[in-house]
């Protein structure tokens, strides 16, 4: 039989279009349903034409039709349902929060946090409740290891989807609770000015080394005053340029040839500047972009003070 829902649909809603669960059991069996929960199905073929957040937000809608009325979306679920960036945080379980004492449950599909969940805390989206982005971020930061709370606590300030002072007021709220520690750690470390998950990720990298902290985000110009370009990581005072390079989502894609961005990166060198490059495969291999970036600083020795000015981001 023909099944043509474009969405998910419950058992009891194809039952009610004239299905039986043998039309169900036959369909999942010929591969033509998907089974997202116990009771709920989605066409394989539209199942297949989802990226991972719409998949999650699916699993996420069939989850909350059997909670508690009570509870409100947290963790990596309010995260996907505000749009934020998930690098290296799994999506395969629904989370959510409800206002109790007791310890988290967790299950197949679903983690069920208990917790403290003041009004404020939490908003709604798409007709679901969902924690706030800073509550959001501080969950996430007291959950999860550093480099990707950090990850997307940058993306969120970049966007201005929070603030610094919001963030650091969710973690305040929850310093009784456990990885506070950690939050306060991922926190202190996330910065508006990373433009993406690489340039975050390097800087965390760039951090571990012995070197001083680089500015982040500086615009470079020539003598005339003329903009050259942007660096993401400039270090002043030994006259060298760190530079990521990468395309697509966390490194899924080759980088295809940039021009404009080699013939840039050329004005930088004219005036002066040691550019050091590094893309997604090197962020995977520390030792390779340590070596880099300190054979960068041994050329920059040998060199005179760069030609023209620096200035942030306005």
């Amino acid at each position: 039989m023909d099944f043509d829902q474009p969405g998910m649909f419950s058992r009891s809603d194809a039952l009610h279009a004239g299905y039986t669960d043998e039309d169900l059991k036959r369909a999942r069996s010929q591969g033509l349903l998907h089974t997202i929960r116990r009771g709920y199905f989605l066409r394989t073929e539209v199942l297949r034409s989802l990226d991972p957040h719409a998949r999650h937000l699916i699993l996420a809608e069939a989850t909350y039709s059997e909670s508690s009325s009570k509870a409100v979306f947290s963790h990596v679920t309010a995260a996907v349902l505000h749009r934020l960036e998930t690098w290296q945080i799994p999506l395969d379980k629904v989370t959510l929060t409800i206002d109790r004492t007791y310890a988290s449950k967790r299950g197949r599909q679903r983690v069920l946090h208990g917790s403290p969940l003041p009004d404020e805390d939490f908003t709604e989206i798409d007709g679901f409740p969902v924690t706030t982005v800073s509550r959001t971020i501080a969950d996430l930061c007291r959950s999860m290891p550093l480099v990707p709370s950090v990850c997307i606590g940058d993306y969120a300030l970049r966007t201005g989807l929070t603030t610094m002072d919001e963030l650091h007021s969710a973690v305040g709220s929850a310093k009784n609770r456990t990885g506070i520690a950690k939050a306060r750690q991922a926190i202190g470390s996330m910065s508006e000015a990373s433009a993406s998950v690489g340039e975050t990720r390097s800087r965390l990298q760039l951090d571990t080394l012995p070197l001083p902290p680089p500015l982040l985000d500086q615009r470079v110009y020539d003598e005339e005053g003329s903009l050259v370009g942007s660096a993401g990581f400039l270090y002043p005072n030994h006259g060298v340029i760190g530079m990521f390079e990468g395309t697509g989502t966390y490194g899924a894609d080759p980088t295809p040839p940039d021009f404009e961005g080699r013939r840039r990166r050329h004005r930088m060198e004219d005036l002066g500047w040691i550019v050091v490059r590094w893309n997604w495969q090197d962020l995977d291999t520390p030792k390779a972009l340590t070596n880099r970036v300190a054979r960068g600083f041994v050329r920059a020795a040998e060199n005179k003070v760069p030609r023209g000015r620096f200035s942030a981001r306005t």
